[in-house]
């Protein structure tokens, strides 16, 4: 059974404490509480004795939590997890807590406080004494130094407050710890000569299919005529939409012609850009008619007609993107920067890896990434298991160029967005570097039409 609930908008703090309690802790992380704090608290399990609210949570937010928190489980002590600040006393009068708890405090302070809280709590018999769980750590001296306001909540009952939970000021400065390592880290993969990109993301609405669109652009600018965009995202493609093209023909004839190198070069549309695509299918029903393995023929057959083939995949794990990133010498995996797209792409992670299926060539983007949002790039490396390899900065001209039906690269080269984008072409081809004379060949070459 879990002791302790952390509602944190911090990953990095989230990781830590998830490496020091272990099993005795739950998570709740903060975006929850956009849809509620009785949405957000509902998800709580067991009954937990301590919660810690924060780093990164608001005042308002910190009040409801433990207002709710205490309705809801009687008795349960609250920790609120921020710097010292001038304004401490505002959250002291409006939140009901036991302590405030330094971020930066150190694995035995932070230990020693919950530890001394709940043994109080469990002797003014407001939580039921810990159940033995075999991974609990050696407990810490009374001097352990933390940065902390310790605030008495009088028990209903007569028990007198041990001397651990004092009623004073105790602020000590301490060295920030290192940042601790990723439970878990990607293994490294060994670089092989790129011909399959599969363009891969755990949810819908990250960024993938701007992605692929775009490597295939920059690619067929070192390797004209030479590359070819399949909308694998069988359901729900938008490729030929994004670029302003009428599909009369698309992925399920290819497949059926895997075995015709002449039949599947009619199929083809070629695009002013100097790529080609294969479309999703004209209707979603005509994703049940596509067999996977028929798809990975017809994957190999493009890798020998083409120097590069670029798949953008349907969102998650399903059997035909499974099938995409077997054949894949490289994968491209794209995430925004919020907890649960992470957290899913670390689950897609590790499930490729027992399976045997992660490319041997792998990018990692961050996409539509942006300021004041609770979390920091930094924050997403422990969470994945691996640093991100691209960042691209959230930009309307993605949008832009989405509306005008023409790629990112090419409709503002100068774009922040672009220009990270234009990194992870060159991660696949370093010659792939933008010069006027190509982007105003493409440009006039669109108008024209």
């Amino acid at each position: 059974m879990t002791r302790y609930l952390l509602v944190s908008r911090s990953a990095e703090y989230e990781t830590r404490l998830r490496r020091l309690f272990r099993a005795r802790l739950q998570t709740l992380p903060g975006e929850y509480l956009t849809f509620g704090v009785d949405e957000a608290v509902d998800r709580v399990r067991d009954t937990p004795a301590i919660a810690l609210l924060g780093p990164l949570l608001t005042l308002r937010e910190t009040k409801t939590l433990s207002e709710t928190l205490a309705e809801r489980h009687p008795g349960i002590g609250v920790v609120v997890v921020r710097e010292q600040r001038a304004d401490l006393e505002d959250w002291v009068e409006e939140v009901g807590m036991h302590a405030v708890l330094s971020p930066e405090a150190t694995d035995a302070a932070t230990e020693s406080l919950l530890e001394r809280l709940d043994d109080w709590l469990v002797t003014a018999g407001r939580a039921e004494a810990p159940e033995p769980t075999g991974d609990e750590a050696d407990p810490q001296g009374e001097d352990a130094t933390i940065s902390l306001v310790d605030l008495l909540l009088k028990p209903e009952s007569a028990v007198e407050e041990p001397a651990a939970v004092a009623t004073s000021v105790d602020v000590v400065t301490e060295e920030v710890p290192e940042p601790a390592e990723p439970e878990w880290t990607l293994p490294d993969v060994g670089g092989v000569r790129t011909e399959v990109i599969a363009v891969a993301a755990p949810k819908g609405g990250q960024g993938k299919t701007t992605m692929a669109v775009n490597l295939a652009t920059g690619l067929a600018e070192v390797a004209p005529n030479s590359v070819v965009l399949i909308d694998a995202d069988l359901q729900f493609g938008d490729i030929a939409n994004v670029l302003d093209l009428e599909a009369t023909r698309g992925l399920a004839e290819a497949v059926d012609a895997a075995d015709d190198e002449v039949l599947i070069k009619t199929l083809l549309i070629r695009h002013h850009d100097d790529f080609f695509i294969i479309p999703a299918p004209r209707s979603p029903e005509l994703a049940d008619t596509i067999d996977p393995a028929r798809m990975g023929a017809l994957i190999n057959r493009l890798a020998t007609m083409f120097r590069y083939v670029v798949i953008d995949t349907t969102p998650g794990l399903g059997e035909h993107t499974l099938t995409a990133l077997e054949h894949a010498t490289d994968g491209v995996f794209v995430t925004s920067l919020t907890v649960a797209s992470l957290r899913a792409l670390r689950t897609e992670f590790e499930l490729l890896v027992t399976l045997g299926l992660l490319p041997q060539n792998r990018h990692i983007v961050l996409n539509a990434v942006e300021k004041n949002t609770g979390l920091v790039v930094a924050d997403a490396e422990p969470i994945i298991g691996a640093a991100p390899d691209v960042i691209v900065p959230r930009s309307s001209g993605v949008l832009l160029a989405a509306n005008a039906g023409v790629p990112l690269i090419h409709n503002d080269p100068r774009d922040p967005a672009a220009k990270a984008v234009r990194i992870l072409v060159q991660r696949i081809d370093p010659d792939a570097y933008p010069t006027r004379r190509r982007i105003h060949r493409r440009s006039r070459s669109h108008e024209s039409q």
